[in-house]
């Protein structure tokens, strides 16, 4: 080939590939190896699949500057635990939950109440949210607000919990239900390595939460009575322990107080348990169960267990003789 033929076919070349580009169908690509010089198509441009698109534009936590506040990351805190009233019917009570975030990212949590009912060792079973299937529910007569809360690095928020009741024949009874501060958190994108159209991923969202127990008694309501209705001692071969069952009979919630001393009688040592504190609903029991020492000396010794249910004129007792071998 000629030196002019060949300076031709390097002039021609570029119009040559247009052409075919052009002229073949859309299923058909072009040479890699070959210089394109057509504009990228719209198409082109779509490198990422839609799902992958989708989740770059996802907008990052904001950033908050925590240089003026004093954060030792300890995590979140909500105050208090539990909370009691004693609104009357027809009138409404304010008391007030803290959130506080000692962590550097900032927190957003939703407010839910739901009425619960409780066995004798403490342990509660909730009422689906929205559902009141007992005289005693609180959730009808209490809102918190907001019920919708961001907390920024190192902030306190207070969130009002109010209780209201009507002046009809149901309020003037006890009530309780349970208030659950769980975190919010946007759902992630989950996209597999290998993502394809009508493909389902699943994955666990990690979020925390708190309960906090709500109780009210109305001014009407009077603790007549919680009773010691049994107080045993049992042992098996690596513990001995000393076991106290009580009901409550009045018509309000009772806040008690318990613990056990024991006395050896012919030596006169002596030690009072640890206190517990726990709540006993209308009609309902609670049980508890102390475990004696494990180097308590062997001999005869005086047991006795007293309960203190809030009343201002009287404790209930009971006392029995054991003996440790």
């Amino acid at each position: 080939m000629s030196k002019n033929l060949f300076a031709l076919f390097l002039l021609l070349f570029p119009f040559i590939v247009f052409s075919q580009v052009e002229g073949d169908s859309a299923t058909k690509v072009a040479d890699p190896s070959i210089p394109s010089l057509l504009p990228p198509s719209a198409d082109s441009l779509k490198t990422d699949s839609p799902e992958q698109t989708e989740l770059k534009q996802k907008p990052e936590a904001p950033k908050v500057d925590t240089s003026k506040v004093k954060i030792t990351d300890m995590g979140v805190a909500v105050a208090p635990s539990s909370m009691r009233f004693r609104a009357k019917p027809g009138k409404s009570e304010t008391k007030y939950l803290t959130i506080t975030n000692d962590t550097y990212y900032p927190k957003k949590f939703k407010l839910t109440f739901a009425d619960f009912s409780m066995d004798n060792s403490g342990a509660i079973d909730q009422t689906p949210i929205g559902k009141i299937d007992n005289e005693y529910g609180l959730t009808r007569w209490i809102t918190a607000s907001p019920n919708y809360v961001e907390v920024k690095p190192g902030e306190k928020k207070k969130i009002a919990i109010e209780v209201s009741l009507p002046d009809e024949d149901a309020a003037y009874k006890a009530a309780w239900c349970i208030l659950m501060v769980d975190q919010a958190k946007e759902k992630d994108y989950i996209i597999p390595p290998t993502a394809k159209e009508g493909n389902i991923s699943m994955g666990v969202i990690p979020v925390f939460g708190f309960g906090v127990y709500i109780y009210q008694n109305p001014p009407n309501v009077k603790i007549n009575k919680v009773e010691i209705i049994s107080f045993t001692f049992n042992y098996d071969k690596n513990n001995r322990y000393i076991h106290l069952r009580a009901k409550n009979v009045g018509d309000g919630i009772g806040f008690c107080k318990s613990y056990i001393e024991i006395n050896n009688i012919n030596t006169g040592y002596s030690e009072r348990m640890p206190l517990r504190t726990f709540n006993v609903l209308p009609g309902q029991e609670r049980e508890y169960e102390f475990m004696l020492p494990g180097n308590i000396p062997k001999g005869k010794y005086s047991i006795m267990g007293v309960l203190d249910f809030g009343s201002e004129e009287e404790l209930e007792a009971a006392e029995m003789e054991i003996m440790v071998e």
